[in-house]
C-alpha cells in the first residue's frame, strides 16, 4: 500500500468534473477540510464537464427538477456574485412538440408560478426565423445557457481561495472501508477521512463496486454537432435554447433534439440518448458517420437558418440510469454523485449543495435519487 499521508481531511471528493468541483465549493464554503482528486486535470475532454456551453432551463415535466432548476439558479448567481464571473445568461427556452408534453411543463411552471407563453408555430418561427416549430410551442423566459468549462475553472479557483486542496493528475486506485474511517489510495499517498464523496462520472460505478449497493448506470458516448447560421441568422438573439421533444407527425419517432447557441463555436445540436457504446479503457473519439448524418438532416428540416455543411461534431459521455434519474446518496463514510443521463449541468451548484449535505451527514429525501436499498 502507497504510504499514509500524514493528513486526515474532513471530506475527500473524487472527481473534479463539474459536480464534484461544486460539492468540494460547498464544503469548503462551510469551513471544512475538503481534498479534491482528480485524474486528470482541470482542463480535459475525456469527461462530461467539458466544452462551452450547456442548456439551463425551468421547465420539465416532473416537479423535482423544477424545484431543483429553482434552488440551482439562485446558486448560480451566489457563486457569480463570489468569483465575479458571468456563468449563466437567461436568454429564454423554448420547448416544442407534442401535446402532451408540453402540457405538461406548462403545468408545472405555473404551479411555481413561473413565466411561460404559449405561442403557434407560426408566431414562434416569426419571433426566431432560423428555426421550424412542431405543433405545440412553450417559451420559458427563465431558461438559457451556462458556461460549462468557465465552470469548472471558477470552481477550482474558489476551492483553493477558500482553503480546500486539489490534487490534479492523480488517479484514485482503490477505496477502502475500515470501520468510521475509509481510505482513498492513488499510487502515491493512502488518504484517510470519515467522508469521500465519489463525484467520477462514468468511473463512479467502478469505483464503488462492492462498497455501496447502487443500481446500474451505463457510460455511454454522445456526439453532439455545431453548425456554422446562415449570414441572414448569425445573430445570437435569434436562437433561443430549445428541446424539440418528439416530432409530433411521427408518433412513432419519439427522439428528442436539443440546441443552442454557443458563443465561438456556433448552434450545437444533438438528439438525446442517441449513444454508442463506451469503452472507458479504449476510447474512440471518432465520429460516427451515420449520427451526424441524420443531424445534419434534422437541421436541414427544423433549423434552415443553419448550414447544414458545417457540421463539426465532437463527443463526450453520457453516464446514464435506466430512469434518468440522479443517484445522490450516502452509504457509510461514502457519498455517491451521480446526476445522470446528459441532464445534470444546469443544476451544478444545487448539487454540490445537495451532495455536501449528505456528506456531512444529512439523508435523502427523495426517493428516486436514492441508492437501493
Amino acid at each position: 500500500m502507497p504510504r499514509l499521508s500524514d493528513f486526515a481531511f474532513d471530506h475527500i471528493v473524487v472527481g473534479g468534473g463539474a459536480m464534484g468541483s461544486a460539492t468540494a465549493w460547498q464544503l469548503a464554503k462551510r469551513g471544512r477540510s475538503v481534498l479534491l482528486i482528480e485524474q486528470f486535470t482541470s482542463k480535459h475532454l475525456v469527461g462530461s464537464s467539458h466544452g462551452g456551453t450547456r442548456i439551463f432551463r425551468l421547465g420539465h415535466q416532473q416537479e423535482v427538477y423544477t424545484s431543483l432548476g429553482i434552488s440551482a439558479l439562485q446558486l448560480w448567481r451566489e457563486l457569480e456574485a463570489e468569483s465575479d464571473t458571468s456563468l449563466l445568461e437567461l436568454i429564454g427556452h423554448v420547448d416544442h412538440g407534442p401535446v402532451e408534453v408540453i402540457a405538461d411543463i406548462e403545468e408545472v411552471l405555473n404551479t411555481n408560478n413561473l413565466d411561460s407563453t404559449r405561442m403557434s408555430p407560426d408566431a414562434a418561427s416569426e419571433r426566431w426565423p432560423g428555426m421550424v416549430f412542431d405543433t405545440h410551442v412553450l417559451f420559458s423566459p427563465d431558461g438559457g445557457r451556462v458556461y460549462a468549462q468557465r465552470t469548472v475553472d471558477t470552481l477550482w479557483k474558489q476551492i483553493v481561495k477558500l482553503g480546500g486542496e486539489i490534487l490534479p493528475n492523480t488517479e484514485v486506485l482503490e477505496i477502502k472501508i475500515e470501520g468510521d474511517n475509509a481510505f482513498v489510495e492513488t499510487a502515491t499517498q493512502t488518504f484517510r477521512t470519515q467522508s469521500v464523496v465519489v463525484a467520477a462520472g462514468a468511473w463512479v460505478p467502478l469505483l464503488v463496486a462492492g462498497l455501496v449497493n447502487m443500481r446500474q448506470l451505463t457510460p455511454m458516448r454522445a456526439q453532439p454537432t455545431h453548425f456554422t447560421p446562415n449570414p441572414e441568422f448569425d445573430d445570437i438573439d435569434l436562437w433561443p435554447t430549445f428541446i424539440h421533444r418528439g416530432i409530433s407527425s411521427e408518433p412513432q419517432n419519439d427522439t428528442m433534439w436539443y440546441g443552442l447557441w454557443t458563443p465561438g463555436e456556433g448552434v450545437k445540436v444533438a438528439p438525446h440518448n442517441v449513444l454508442d457504446p463506451l469503452d472507458l479503457e479504449d476510447r474512440s473519439f471518432e465520429v460516427n458517420a451515420q449520427h451526424e448524418q441524420e443531424t445534419q438532416q434534422y437541421v436541414t428540416d427544423w433549423l434552415p437558418g443553419l448550414d447544414p455543411n458545417s457540421a463539426h461534431s465532437t463527443t463526450c459521455i453520457y453516464t446514464t440510469d435506466a430512469n434518468e434519474d440522479f443517484i445522490l446518496d450516502r452509504q457509510g463514510p461514502i457519498t455517491v454523485c451521480s446526476p445522470c443521463s446528459g441532464q445534470g449541468f444546469k443544476y451544478v451548484p444545487a448539487i454540490g449543495a445537495i451532495t455536501a449535505d449528505l456528506a456531512m451527514g444529512g439523508t435523502q429525501a427523495v426517493t428516486q435519487w436514492r441508492l437501493s436499498e
